[in-house]
């Protein structure tokens, strides 16, 4: 142990005598380490992210979207799915809860206050239970409002910060179109998701939606579905997808005019996509500090050319091979994980200031990663050894007579 922190005193002696060769040695593993830890740092955010946006859709829920106009020109409103294939798909076996939908966009008022471009969704109650949509305040229509098609909503926390500031929504009104509206409740905050806002829309009766509001339409455009149990999911889809052709009178020879989107599956599909990715990133920020391994070995082999003398005096005086070696390993280990440390502080600060800059549209969780800061380590400390192997095995076969006569 005296011998490994005598060693050490002599590398770490070694570097400081030339500090700038040191820190530009070390330059090229301080990029890499932060590199690793800010890509695969911002690549998991990113890819939680996405995935906590997929489950706040719902768990063991499908999309039935309807895809195909049989009647009418390309302009024409999707004229495929009903309200009575919605009651249709409640009645098969495995199904917990049906939602239609009915979806526009448009300009909310309320006095002389005006959203921009808010969603205007129209939807059964089931729809808070399948999604799980939280209520802060106030309360969600029920189905009987539904029938006689209410004029009420459940607005977004963003929607009633620009509709009425600090004053409490419950029991105002707003304006879509020509229609009144009374607000009943307002959701919890949930945040952007990236294009689109779901604190920034309003929830009203599909009824409303379908009769009182622009354009007009007996036709839904999506039917939500939550399946009672995740083993279901896959016998339900088949149900519906032949209950539905049925319903559409669709000849065995043609296409499905509908899609189910299963949110388990895209969410399954998109974790092994985000994996890849992240782990792409990683190998392609890992390629710098591949780089630095060898900027390591050049100025290592240099610096061996460079005290062949002071390593024939020392093995005049009675050093082994072994702590030449062992001298020179350390003088290795010491540049990479020196920059290993620096550059950890880098990827933190990447990592932040990348999280900043996105923030402007995604609210990503930019913590730090430690299995990110682990794998970094790990990855420079084995450049370290590789980079160093060769220098400190060469310094150590030095002949000890030919290290002396060299000038």
């Amino acid at each position: 142990m005296w011998m490994l922190w005598t060693t050490l005193k002599i590398a770490l002696a070694s570097l400081a005598s030339n500090k700038l060769r040191s820190i530009l040695t070390m330059l090229g593993v301080i990029i890499g380490v932060g590199a690793v830890i800010a890509m695969l740092s911002l690549g998991s955010a990113f890819g939680q992210f996405i995935e906590s946006q997929i489950s706040s859709l719902g768990t063991n829920v499908l999309f039935v979207r309807a895809t195909h106009q049989k009647h009418g020109p390309p302009v024409a409103l999707i004229q495929t799915m009903t309200v009575e294939d919605a009651e249709a798909v409640l009645a098969l076996d495995g199904v917990r809860a049906v939602s239609p939908m009915a979806m526009n966009g448009g300009t909310i008022k309320a006095g002389n206050k005006s959203s921009g471009s808010a969603a205007i969704v129209g939807i059964a109650p089931s729809l808070f239970d399948i999604q799980n949509i939280q209520i802060a305040r106030g309360r969600i229509f029920t189905d009987a409002e539904v029938r006689r098609q209410a004029r009420v909503g459940v607005i977004g926390p963003k929607l009633a910060d620009d509709l009425f500031g600090d004053q409490d929504p419950i029991g105002r009104e707003l304006r879509i179109e020509t229609v009144h509206f009374r607000v009943i409740g307002l959701t919890t905050r949930i945040g952007d998701q990236g294009g689109y806002n779901p604190d920034d829309r309003i929830l009203i009766p599909y009824t409303v939606a379908m009769r009182q509001l622009t354009p007009r339409r007996d036709y839904l455009a999506v039917v939500a579905v939550a399946v009672a149990e995740k083993d279901q999911i896959d016998p339900v889809k088949e149900r519906m997808t032949s209950l539905l052709r049925q319903r559409h009178r669709l000849r065995h020879d043609e296409a499905d005019d509908f899609s189910i989107a299963d949110l388990a599956q895209i969410l399954a599909t998109f974790q092994k996509v985000s994996l890849g990715l992240t782990l792409f990133l990683g190998m392609v920020a890992a390629i710098s500090l591949i780089v630095g391994g060898i900027g390591i070995m050049n100025i290592m082999l240099a610096t061996v050319a460079e005290r062949t003398r002071e390593i024939g005096i020392r093995k005049a005086l009675g050093a082994k091979d072994r702590d030449i070696l062992q001298q020179f390993l350390i003088e290795a280990l010491v540049i990479t994980l020196g920059g290993g440390l620096i550059g950890l502080g880098l990827g933190w600060l990447l990592m932040v200031g990348g999280g900043k800059v996105v923030a402007n549209w995604l609210a990503l969780d930019t913590a730090l990663q430690w299995w990110a800061v682990a794998m970094a380590i790990a990855i420079s400390t084995v450049v370290g050894l590789v980079s160093g192997l060769y220098p400190a095995f060469r310094a150590s076969r030095l002949d000890p007579i030919v290290a002396l006569r060299y000038e």
